[in-house]
């Protein structure tokens, strides 16, 4: 598929999100919720405590890189592809606010193409945008 392969740019930052365009928001949510779990319960957190001058103490996840591979793999598994995107700016970045803010049709199908980027939410969630074409 093109998607693979697709690096979409624009923006001076972008992020690396798993898509599958065509797919509904119900079912994308569902799919994140789903491999989440299951990641969180296939690979428990590990957590090290230690301390280091200068530092003091401190604590790490030491499974939380593999984690997060489980939960990559587990979307490509139902037919996500990472693809990196770019933040929205100016007339987009409003845009893309105003749509998050608006009630979202969770039957509404994901579209993705060149000019698409992303807001972060109140919440750190991200939100995908894509100009409608016209």
């Amino acid at each position: 598929m093109a998607l693979a392969a697709l690096t979409l740019t624009g923006g001076c930052i972008t992020t690396e999100m798993m898509v599958k365009p065509g797919v509904t928001y119900d079912r994308y949510e569902r799919d994140v919720v789903g491999c989440a779990t299951t990641s969180t319960q296939k690979v428990p957190t590990n957590t090290q405590v230690g301390w280091a001058p200068y530092v003091g103490l401190y604590s790490v996840d030491t499974n939380s890189t593999l984690r997060q591979k489980h939960h990559e793999l587990c979307l490509r598994d139902k037919g996500y592809s990472k693809v990196a995107i770019p933040v929205c700016e100016g007339p987009d970045g409003r845009a893309a606010l105003a749509q998050a803010r608006a009630r979202q049709d969770r039957a509404r199908r994901m579209s993705i193409n060149g000019q698409s980027c992303y807001v972060v939410l109140g919440d750190g969630s991200r939100f995908l945008y894509t100009p409608a074409e016209g």
